[in-house]
């Protein structure tokens, strides 16, 4: 597995999200509501994460 290197201008809890959601798909490849719930189990506040993330545009 490999990030892209621009990941390391953001916060540490968005870096966590991105680790967390790409470590996941090992267990779903897709994003279905089960991926989603792989995700929430491991990180409670995905939602909240995900969301600041989408605003920057990465």
């Amino acid at each position: 597995m490999t990030f892209n290197f621009s990941l390391v201008y953001l916060d540490k809890e968005l870096i966590d999200y991105v680790i967390v959601h790409e470590l996941c798909h090992f267990i779903e490849p897709n994003h279905s509501p089960r991926f989603y719930a792989e995700v929430k189990k491991r990180m409670p506040d995905y939602k909240k994460r995900m969301k600041i993330l989408e605003e920057k545009h990465v």
